[in-house]
């Protein structure tokens, strides 16, 4: 279908070049073609051979759209200003909110494993069907490795490679939970706009 579509493209372009030329023109072609009485009949035959069109305007030509934000094909975390319940880390707040804006602004992350499906095997969120939530890896720099949320302190797990242990998890595209020892515990976020 695509090559039918490049074809009928290229045979528009064709037929607007030959609706100006004018008859000196065509003349000027059959003479400088070298084939003179052939050059001429073989172009009309090509264009007869083709629908008709009284302009470029009346052959459909599909133009691309651009894609639009994520919120309206999907379900997508807004970005927003702050994190509740209360993150008392600075660091951790700035990238988090970073990661969430990221994602919602379809900026290439720096890991395949990045927007991938999250199982859930151990069970820990809520039951949800295949493919409901997905999983960022939450880079936070030096941040310490403890970090108080909602008045409750979590111990952040050692590095476990260059992705470190923190992750954001997505459900539904809405709900958000951050997870600071690699899936042992998940604390749900929501961002504050």
């Amino acid at each position: 279908m695509a090559k039918i579509k490049a074809f009928l493209l290229d045979l528009a372009v064709l037929l607007a070049f030959a609706n100006f030329l004018s008859a000196a023109d065509q003349a000027a072609v059959q003479a400088a073609s070298g084939n003179g009485a052939a050059a001429l009949p073989a172009f009309e035959l090509l264009i007869s051979a083709t629908p008709q069109a009284g302009s470029l305007e009346d052959i459909a030509v599909p133009k691309a759209e651009p894609a639009p934000p994520p919120a309206e094909t999907e379900k997508a975390i807004k970005p927003g200003r702050d994190l509740t319940p209360e993150v008392e880390d600075p660091l951790r707040i700035k990238a988090i909110l970073k990661l969430v804006s990221d994602i919602y602004n379809q900026v290439h992350l720096p890991y395949p494993q990045d927007g991938s499906t999250f199982k859930n095997r151990e069970g820990k969120l809520p039951k949800q069907p295949p493919g409901y939530y997905k999983e960022y890896t939450l880079l936070t720099g030096n941040a310490p490795h403890t970090v108080v949320i909602g008045g409750q302190t979590w111990q952040v797990s050692p590095d476990l490679g260059a992705r470190g242990s923190e992750r954001v998890v997505i459900g539904g595209g809405e709900l958000l939970y951050y997870t600071p020892d690699h899936y042992a515990h998940f604390i749900r976020l929501t961002v504050v706009r």
